[in-house]
């Protein structure tokens, strides 16, 4: 049995075309389709259940507060009853008549068997040089860092047993939009793949995906299995938004001492309070993006989001201790003062580190 998923985010306009002609085309094999999808705001999931009602093939999958392709293609295959598992893109721009030839390829042995535009006899159509070139450049940097020996590793267009997708499935990293890579990586090296060419098409209807978040996600995900297996992405990024916090502390001191106080005007305790007005405001620049950037996988919202604000306080209070003990424990070892203040902050930066992914979004 072949069970397809399709994972949809504002494609309404498309299924009511685009659902009858799969069915027809898997007529005379077992088979389901299982649309899911990330809660649409143009109503897809309502779309597909009402297309389900004629349709006994199609299962439509609603997620509430999840979004992301790769996940969503993850979900999609844990919940089919075939042994062929494949997936595509909901905009009509795959090819349908190679669908019956993936699932082929599985049948006859293949653990793997991807719809490639860059094998001998494939094309990526209509695209503009931009898209062609943008899309050279993404292949290349795949197949050098993630040395993976396919044509077309970044393929929505594929299908896979599902022994070996169960044997991968601990291992994926379901971030951003390339489930296909991320199988290839993951999957026993003996795993056989094929390749069958089809030449990509023009969208039905709507607008394309390829925003510039997917593109982010695609950089992090290759700096997350190549270095990321020694420092973490999470870590990186988390270090990107503090160096974008000074900056934020500057501004903000600057803006406060020049526009509403003059130096020295209020103190507390002996310190400026300009000083932890600009501490403040740049606590809060960095918990507002760690929150929507570096943990966005384990976002908090509402309440959640509140009572992590106060969490992420206190663990940058308790680094701020940490960094200043270290640092004068050391210097008055004898150490280089400039030494013992880095010393101090790299123990601060790891500890804030450390004690926020544990606590405040403590699910990342």
């Amino acid at each position: 049995m072949l069970s397809l998923v399709l994972p949809t985010y504002n494609e309404a306009q498309n299924l009511p075309e685009l659902l009858p002609r799969i069915d027809a085309v898997l007529q005379g094999m077992p088979h389901e389709i299982i649309v899911v999808d990330d809660d649409s705001p143009d109503r897809t999931w309502q779309v597909a259940q009402e297309l389900s009602t004629t349709m006994p093939s199609l299962r439509v999958i609603r997620r509430i507060g999840r979004r992301g392709l790769s996940s969503a293609v993850i979900e999609g295959f844990l919940t089919a009853k075939g042994n062929a598992l494949a997936v595509m893109d909901a905009d009509g721009q795959h090819d349908l008549t190679l669908i019956p030839w993936l699932a082929k390829a599985i049948d006859e042995g293949a653990g793997i068997a991807i719809g490639s535009r860059y094998t001998e006899g494939g094309s990526v159509g209509e695209w503009d040089e931009r898209r062609h070139t943008m899309s050279r450049i993404a292949t290349r940097l795949a197949l050098k860092l993630c040395k993976v020996q396919v044509t077309d590793p970044m393929s929505g267009f594929f299908a896979i047993r599902r022994d070996v997708f169960e044997e991968a499935l601990p291992r994926l990293n379901p971030m951003g939009f390339k489930i296909l890579l991320d199988l290839l990586v993951h999957v026993d090296l003996q795993t056989r793949v094929t390749e069958l060419p089809f030449t990509f098409r023009s969208r039905l209807h709507g607008e394309s995906k390829l925003s510039r978040r997917v593109q982010l996600e695609f950089l992090e995900y290759l700096y997350d299995v190549t270095l990321g297996k020694y420092i973490p992405l999470t870590f990186v990024e988390y270090c990107i938004v503090g160096t974008m916090g000074v900056v934020v502390h500057l501004a903000a001191y600057f803006g406060i001492t020049r526009l509403l106080l003059r130096e020295g005007d209020l103190t507390l305790y002996g310190f400026s309070v300009a000083v932890l007005i600009a501490i403040e405001v740049a606590v809060v620049f960095n918990f507002l993006l760690n929150n929507a950037w570096t943990f966005a996988y384990a976002k908090l919202r509402g309440l959640r989001a509140v009572r992590g604000f106060f969490t992420f306080n206190a663990a940058c209070l308790f680094g701020a201790l940490a960094n200043y003990s270290v640092s004068a424990f050391l210097f008055s070892r004898g150490h280089p003062e400039l030494l013992s203040v880095a010393a101090g902050a790299l123990i601060g930066v790891i500890w804030n580190y450390t004690m926020n992914r544990l606590f405040t979004w403590r699910s990342a």
